[in-house]
């Protein structure tokens, strides 16, 4: 049983259903060219109930970006790793994501360059972590780490008496960049980033 309310439970459900109906409909559709409406009849919701949850279109993609870093959350949770390994896990991982929603990443990565969305993902409410992951109470109240702070967690694990900003901007580098090569160049992904992250830690270690 939950302590949350009906209320609650539903408003988390639609906002899952919406991103859910984005990942569906950008298998064929450019999310640029989606139109709000046509996110919304998916899920059966009118156009005005979709802009109580989400303030624009873009904003679904922040919210994306707040589920992967749940998800990276519960990984971390369930399966403890630290330094290197932990960096190289929230790669694959990523890499796993964009693989599914290929359009959806490189455009999160476009609306981060033309400031359409702002570079931290939204925090997802505790209703929502509920839905998600029923079975993981623990996870439900705490702060979830932003990317930097992850790696910058794991960066102190391999040394900490470094200063590892000029890393960490690397590391930032590979995880943005390398979805832009992958999508303009046809490469795979996971390959892409396993190169780069070899170069980082080459020069690291």
């Amino acid at each position: 049983m939950s302590d949350f309310g009906k209320r609650e439970i539903n408003k988390a459900q639609t906002r899952l259903n919406v991103l859910d109906a984005l990942y569906r409909l950008t298998i064929k559709s450019n999310f640029r060219d989606l139109k709000v409406k046509s996110i919304a009849d998916e899920i059966g919701i009118t156009e005005m109930t979709f802009f109580n949850y989400f303030n624009k279109k873009e904003d679904i993609l922040k919210y994306m970006m707040g589920i992967w870093a749940l998800d990276l959350m519960v990984l971390q949770h369930n399966q403890p790793l630290t330094g290197e390994d932990a960096i190289r896990r929230v790669f694959k991982h990523t890499a796993q994501q964009i693989k599914k929603h290929p359009r959806l990443f490189t455009n999160f990565v476009a609306s981060l360059l033309t400031s359409e969305i702002a570079p931290n993902a939204n925090d997802i409410e505790e209703v929502d972590r509920f839905l998600l992951y029923p079975d993981t109470p623990e996870i439900y109240k705490i702060k979830i780490p932003s990317g930097n702070e992850i790696m910058l967690k794991h960066l102190a694990e391999i040394d900490p008496s470094n200063d590892h900003m000029a890393t960490l901007i690397h590391l930032a580098s590979c995880f943005y960049g390398d979805v832009i090569v992958s999508h303009t160049a046809d490469l795979d992904i996971d390959m892409l980033y396993t190169k780069s992250l070899n170069l980082i830690f080459q020069n690291t270690n």
